[in-house]
């Protein structure tokens, strides 16, 4: 917090107004660049060459955004993992109120000249999990049983069709856009005629709608996105990034390699050893699956149910 995005340096301002200087602090070095070398004894002690390179890597989610090829203005990396996170890219820092009141940061994209926000919900798919521990026991005896994997096949049962039920996937603290501490989760329309598919299918939405919460704060704030490219564990399961393109009525490419964070810090490494550009390895490393585009009728069921789920937060942390 004490970094200026836009000088790319300590903050001159803030470290007079705390009585610091930047002597005592580390010295800033770009993602990318080579900020020294292993020194001779350690290399030789663990066996390695003696021109190491030490290369800075960055934060996780901008460096999935490079390994997954999402470096282009209107394209954002996201991830689906215990937290589900969406990384854009953009050319200049953007701070708007709107950003500022939704938590969103803008500060400095590994790739160069870039810069990036992170939007986030922690629940993400730690509700699939408590879905697996609490509802799926016979997928889990089977998945020991086979070596399948649990996941899959409780997502083998996913309804084809949007489910009638509305989720407020505040089991944790919530994230972007309203860090609300408190888990406040509910599922709403339940009947003695609901399903538990249908109440797994309702969870998977209910965190797409509170990523596309925080996609309509970044268009407000000039942050437009056109596509996504799915990376992380869960974008293995073509049955749940169709769910995900519907909900957020956006097409979602899938990274071959969905452990794109390994791959760009990867990339950050050999661009500083090679001068190879950062584009250019994207270029060649990074390869792309299908390309999954929302289904019409889902998509402008989904735009009528996101009305809805707009004003759930607010509605039921009057309650509280």
């Amino acid at each position: 917090m004490l970094f200026d995005v836009t000088k790319h340096a300590w903050s001159g301002e803030i470290l007079d107004e705390l009585g610091l200087s930047s002597e005592q602090l580390a010295r800033p070095v770009a993602s990318g660049e080579i900020a020294g070398f292993v020194a001779p004894a350690i290399a030789r002690e663990l066996g390695l060459s003696e021109r190491v390179a030490v290369v800075p890597g960055g934060h996780d989610q901008p460096c999935a955004g490079l390994g997954a090829g999402a470096i282009a203005p209107g394209s954002a990396m996201y991830a689906t993992g215990t937290v589900e996170c969406i990384t854009p890219a953009f050319e200049r820092p953007v701070f708007t109120e709107a950003l500022f009141q939704g938590n969103l940061c803008t500060y400095d994209h590994v790739v160069p000249g870039l810069y990036a926000t992170v939007a986030f919900s922690l629940t993400g798919g730690n509700l699939l999990k408590w879905f697996r521990d609490q509802w799926s026991r016979s997928e889990v005896r089977e998945a020991q049983a086979t070596g399948a994997n649990a996941y899959d096949l409780i997502l083998a049962q996913l309804p084809a069709e949007p489910s009638s039920l509305l989720v407020l996937p505040y089991f944790t603290p919530s994230g972007t856009p309203y860090f609300e501490p408190s888990p406040m989760g509910a599922i709403l329309g339940l009947t003695l005629g609901t399903t538990r598919a249908e109440v797994l299918r309702a969870l998977l939405e209910g965190v797409a709608f509170e990523m596309r919460l925080n996609l309509d704060l970044m268009e407000r704030s000039g942050i437009g996105i056109r596509d996504l490219v799915a990376v992380g564990g869960g974008a293995r399961n073509p049955r749940w990034t169709q769910l995900k393109a519907d909900v957020l009525g956006k097409p979602i490419r899938q990274a071959a390699v969905t452990e794109a964070g390994c791959l760009g810090a990867a990339m950050l490494a050999c661009a500083a050893q090679t001068g190879e550009a950062l584009t250019s390895l994207v270029g060649r490393w990074v390869k792309m699956g299908e390309t999954v585009e929302p289904i019409p009728d889902h998509a402008e069921y989904y735009q009528e149910r996101y009305a809805a789920y707009q004003g759930l937060y607010p509605t039921l942390r009057g309650m509280q």
